[in-house]
């Protein structure tokens, strides 16, 4: 399979410089324990955000956590696709008889991006632990889904970033608000935030749908339906549709940059 091959390829990029990705993956992990660190610091003056405790809030953090790393590892392409534009390398896949999207997948992996991916699961595992769930099979399957649904979302982010770079050719900063943004906003449960906002990161922006809303239903919690926070991570990965057609109609605008 080609994704294989480029898989290989960027592996084998790597590995040509251990030592820097070693350091990399240090460095991002150190980063990442830094902000679950100022988590506990505030639970430790506030013992609850709402009606949500210290472990409920480190999962949000874990799920988060894993699965924007697991999107910046394996679907990095879209993120910096603006460096394809600028350097004339989209025109060179534009004409290769392969499927765009899996060229541009295959086009960055950053392995150094896996150790936080381990250490989000590692969280995520700790908080499930210390959390008192009677566990079911659906809500086995609600959480894993949260993790599905959340790539697919930060994926999704990715291509309307890769998508708007057609017309700007540059990366706008608004949209490492959004993306980084919303990573920061998805630490914690949704309802302590402004209606406006919450609304917007929940229909527009779907954070919610791997975030507060499936933790919801696996803790209980929550004045809605059961069955609407089940579904929610399942409805969430949708979004991944308007995602591709929105990228695919900004391919059909492509006029190249003469580069």
């Amino acid at each position: 399979m080609l994704y294989n091959k480029y898989l290989k390829m960027n592996l084998r990029s790597a590995m040509q410089y251990k030592a820097n990705t070693l350091f990399l993956m240090i460095a991002q992990t150190l980063v990442t324990i830094a902000e679950l660190f100022t988590i506990w610091i505030m639970f430790k003056q506030f013992k609850s955000v709402g009606y949500w405790g210290f472990y409920e809030t480190v999962l949000m953090f874990g799920i988060i956590t894993t699965v924007f790393s697991f999107a910046e590892c394996f679907a990095r392409g879209y993120d910096e696709f603006a460096n394809l534009i600028r350097t004339g390398n989209l025109d060179r896949l534009l004409v290769r008889p392969r499927n765009l999207h899996l060229q541009i997948l295959g086009q960055k992996v950053e392995f150094a991006k896996f150790g936080r991916v381990i250490l989000g699961i590692v969280v995520s595992i700790i908080a499930i632990v210390n959390l008192s769930v009677q566990w079911t099979i659906w809500k086995v399957l609600v959480l894993i889904g949260t993790y599905f649904c959340g790539a697919v979302i930060i994926v999704g982010i990715f291509m309307i970033g890769a998508g708007i770079s057609v017309f700007t050719v540059e990366n706008l900063e608004f949209l490492n608000i959004i993306t980084n943004g919303g990573k920061e906003l998805a630490f914690y449960p949704i309802n302590i935030y402004n209606k406006w906002l919450a609304r917007i990161f929940t229909f527009i922006l779907p954070f919610a749908c791997f975030n507060y809303l499936p933790i919801s239903y696996i803790m209980g919690y929550g004045s809605l339906n059961p069955v609407i926070y089940a579904i929610s991570p399942f409805i969430g990965m949708l979004f991944i549709i308007p995602c591709v057609l929105f990228f695919n109609w900004c391919i059909s605008k492509y006029q190249s940059t003469g580069t």
